[in-house]
């Protein structure tokens, strides 16, 4: 059993019903994987949807989050904050992605998943992190 952790263009990708991505989402469940959605993504995923209307859309991603299983930046200790400021130290030389995905990055690590993301150019620079494009991954 695997453990994912779904970035918010995972999620999009989900709502939009991608082909390969939904292809890897049911054979992720099929084998009774985790799927995990960080609190990061459900804030930019909802701010989005709010932002732009779309209030069917907020409605199928609602139901999707329920049955998800949910992480947080930090529940008892700082432990994922301080892998994001090692996450941070590393990139800082030129090198740096937007603190929301150093941040779900860390949340990933810290959990031991393997983050689902697109964004694989600014995410593969994260020494450590385990991800699979589901558009491209069979």
């Amino acid at each position: 059993m695997a453990n994912y952790c779904l970035d918010s263009n995972v999620v999009s990708d989900i709502l939009r019903k991608h082909p390969d991505v939904m292809r890897n989402l049911n054979a992720a469940l099929d084998n009774d994987d985790n799927i995990f959605i960080p609190s990061i993504v459900y804030y930019e995923v909802v701010r989005g949807l709010k932002a732009a209307g779309k209030t069917r859309m907020l409605k199928d991603f609602d139901e999707f989050y329920s049955n998800a299983k949910h992480l947080y930046l930090d529940q008892d200790d700082l432990t994922t904050i301080e892998k994001a400021i090692e996450i941070y130290l590393q990139l800082r030389n030129g090198q740096l992605i937007e603190d929301n995905d150093i941040y779900i990055a860390a949340i990933a690590m810290v959990n031991g998943c393997t983050l689902v993301t697109a964004n694989v150019r600014h995410l593969s620079r994260v020494e450590g992190l385990n991800f699979v494009d589901w558009r491209s991954h069979d």
